[in-house]
């Protein structure tokens, strides 16, 4: 394989999801989440959860814009996902089939996300193998579905033990899962903002022939789905109708087809959900109090609030965490007097609230938290045995790299700490040249080194420690008002333009190497510079994390994507200028930095004159 060190640690790791729900069963967290990855630049290979009959794979393609594959693995004897255990000769029979996929698609650096503890033989086994990353994804309490077998799941707390990574969606499995494993992340669901907060110009011909109020619930019509509640909901009050989309899974609902002011409409695509949903005059979550129920984070909460409904659901632990955007209820009375209320809940500051929730918890935002994660266990640190002499005590070590290995040398850095004094040592001479570079660009957003010096084949300089903020935790004071916001924004290209001047690309502008004082950003990872006239970093092929689509290493792209992250969608219209920094065809990008600066003022002056509107 001729990829060096520098690609490795770089390029997108390759997402492999094996999964408890296919494709196209219905889209959720699974999907969005893939979605996302392929995005931000990951190709994933999404497994099905049905075994066709043999030994053979097959691969297709599932989107034409995104890099997202459709895997259909085949085993010679039946397996259900849910019920059965994954034996000895199936595991090997699947191992061989990962053999072929890894040579035909050159499948190196991959990353597990794990839905179901079914498949955790095999990926332990990658684990060993090839070190593949695993990520479980705890997206519900397994035991509380009525199909799951013990079984299945006798591998989860070892799969929990093993993972590098844990994404749990509710607090309660995030304090659960944590017990086993610390590297445990909370990550709610999210919405896809914008396709659900707009208006459609034609009601859906299922509701021409409902009258108002509509109640609205769309998902699984599943045991969990308390059909009693609504029976005496609707039985009480029947000049309300109620609208139930979603197919029949193990929901008793005989009684309720009965009833003339309830309607099952059946399962809807993804893309139509939204049509309905805008009819509704408030949306329901009516789940039954159990065990299932009181670990899961239900994702129509962020999508009924993202086109600015007013919800009522079952008072469940993990809902009290969103008590301010929806009413909770526990008996009848209770459910009847809260329905009444959020029929009414349509002021223009309330609306604007549950709107405002909603964008501050899109799956844009989520995979920002993902690929943070992801990004530490993917791009873990080696850390150094021998490659050359500590300078300092190994307990003032805070971090080390092999950086790559060019023509016969290994290239490290090393990063100490001491007396608020910061020591990084790299092999050759490479200290010398950030030192030689600093020492000629005069600027406020560099730290200056105190000191260089050369011990054998190594070198090392010296920076006083910078007291500031990283940028994740400088992020809330960013964007607390848009003129904040936007004089970050213009700090960060002025720097652009400062070092275009002096002829300079720094190709490593990226959230992880980043401080913020005083509201303005400080570049730490100068190394990756490079000059027309002097490659400040050697070697030449070295470099670059943020890396658009079309390979070329762009200060403007890497700047685009930081601003992408600062930003995470708060104002649109700053999006719509980012996303001219960061278009994946090159020839489209605008690479004008003083073009972007100006688009930048005019970006503030139509956002601030939206906010005025808004009466902010």
């Amino acid at each position: 394989m001729n990829k060096n060190l520098k690609d490795y640690y770089f390029e997108p790791s390759d997402i492999i999801v094996f999964p408890v729900i296919d494709w196209h069963y219905r889209f959720q967290r699974p999907q969005h989440i893939s979605t996302q990855l392929a995005i931000h630049g990951h190709r994933v290979f999404y497994l099905r959860t049905y075994f066709s009959e043999g030994t053979q794979s097959t691969v297709q393609l599932l989107r034409d814009d995104l890099p997202i594959f459709d895997v259909q693995l085949g085993l010679p004897v039946h397996k259900n996902v849910v019920a059965d255990q994954l034996d000895q000769e199936s595991q090997r029979i699947l191992e061989d089939q990962f053999d072929f996929l890894r040579q035909h698609f050159n499948l190196s650096k991959a990353i597990c996300f794990v839905d179901l503890p079914f498949w955790a033989p095999l990926v332990l086994e990658f684990q060993t193998l090839f070190g593949w990353k695993i990520v479980y994804n705890a997206m519900d309490q397994l035991s509380g579905f009525s199909n799951v077998t013990s079984q299945m799941l006798e591998p989860e707390a070892d799969l929990i033990r093993k993972s590098d990574l844990i994404l749990a969606t509710s607090h309660l499995l995030y304090h659960e899962k944590i017990q086993l494993n610390p590297n445990c992340l909370l990550v709610p669901n999210g919405t896809d903002f914008d396709h659900f907060n707009y208006s459609p110009n034609v009601l859906p011909e299922e509701l021409m022939g409902v009258s108002k109020p509509i109640i609205g619930y769309y998902g699984a019509l599943s045991d969990w789905l308390d059909t009693d509640l609504i029976q005496n909901l609707a039985s009480t009050r029947p000049n309300w109708n109620f609208v139930l989309i979603g197919r029949i899974e193990s929901a008793d609902v005989s009684l309720l087809k009965e009833m003339s002011n309830v309607f099952f409409l059946g399962e809807k695509s993804y893309e139509l959900l939204p049509g309905y949903l805008q009819h509704f005059d408030t949306c329901i979550i009516p789940f039954k109090k159990i065990k299932l129920t009181e670990a899961t984070n239900p994702v129509k909460l962020f999508e009924f609030l993202s086109a600015g409904k007013s919800v009522v659901a079952t008072d469940l632990d993990e809902l009290r965490y969103y008590q301010k955007y929806v009413r909770l209820a526990s008996s009848l009375d209770d459910w009847l007097q809260a329905i009444e209320l959020a029929l009414k809940d349509y002021s223009p500051i309330q609306v604007k609230r549950r709107l405002a929730f909603a964008r501050q918890n899109t799956w844009d935002e989520r995979i920002l938290l993902i690929e943070d994660a992801i990004q530490a266990i993917s791009q873990e640190q080696t850390l150094v045995s021998e490659p050359f002499p500590l300078i300092l005590p190994k307990e003032n070590l805070t971090s080390s790299r092999l950086l790559t290995h060019h023509n016969g040398a290994n290239y490290w850095w090393m990063v100490y700490e001491k007396d608020a004094i910061i020591y990084k040592q790299t092999s050759f001479d490479l200290a010398e040249r950030e030192a030689r570079f600093l020492s000629r660009l005069e600027s406020n957003y560099f730290p200056k080194p105190i000191d260089v010096r050369s011990e054998g084949n190594t070198s090392v300089i010296t920076f006083q420690k910078i007291q500031a903020q990283n940028l994740k935790t400088a992020l809330s004071e960013i964007n607390s008002s848009v003129e904040t916001l936007h004089d970050f924004i213009q700090h960060c290209l002025t720097i652009l333009v400062d070092l275009k001047e002096k002829g300079i690309t720094h190709r490593n502008i990226c959230r992880d190497t980043i401080l913020v004082k005083d509201g303005k950003p400080i570049l730490l990872d100068f190394n990756w510079a490079i000059s027309e006239q002097e490659p400040y970093f050697s070697p030449s092929g070295l470099g670059g994390y943020e890396r658009p689509p079309d390979g070329h290493f762009s200060d403007v792209y890497s700047m685009g994507k930081l601003l992408e992250y600062v930003n995470r969608q708060h104002h649109r219209v700053f999006d719509w200028v980012i996303s001219l920094m960061v278009e994946k065809d090159r020839w489209m990008r605008i690479t004008d930095l003083m073009v972007l600066k100006a688009l930048f003022e005019t970006a503030l002056t139509i956002t601030l004159e939206d906010y005025e509107a808004l009466g902010n």
